[in-house]
Formats: structure tokens, C-alpha cells, sequence
């Protein structure tokens, strides 16, 4: 039986990349490129004692990117 995934945008993050060709293959080549991140108001809460944590994992989906 087949499963569906969904799932729903809390935020969106902004870089300086404009399209997939420029987004490094490797994560050495974003070395010291800065990024924004926006979480929509309805998702605030969730960011309570944030600032308690050294890390955050952000999951993301390139939605520009056509094949893989």
C-alpha cells in the first residue's frame, strides 16, 4: 500500500542564490554565505527558548530544482 507525505511550509529562507545552477553541490561551497529565515506569524510560538540551543535542523525543499 502506497503512503502519501505531505507537508506544510512553516517559513521560507532567503539566500543569494537565484537559481538552482548556483547553489553549491557541497555545503564547504556556502562557506560564509548568509541566509534569512522567515517563519510566518502563526508559527512563531514554536521559536519559544530557541536561543537556549547551540543547533536547529532545518528541513527544506529546493523548489526550483526539476530533476535530481
Amino acid at each position: 500500500m502506497e503512503k502519501q507525505i505531505c507537508y506544510k511550509a512553516i517559513g521560507i529562507i532567503f539566500t543569494p542564490f537565484i537559481t538552482p545552477e548556483n547553489i553549491p553541490v557541497q555545503n564547504i561551497g556556502a562557506n560564509r554565505i548568509k541566509a534569512t529565515i522567515k517563519i510566518f506569524d502563526e508559527f512563531d510560538s514554536g521559536l519559544k527558548d530557541l536561543e537556549g540551543f547551540s543547533h536547529i535542523i532545518l528541513l527544506y525543499h529546493l523548489h526550483l530544482v526539476e530533476h535530481f
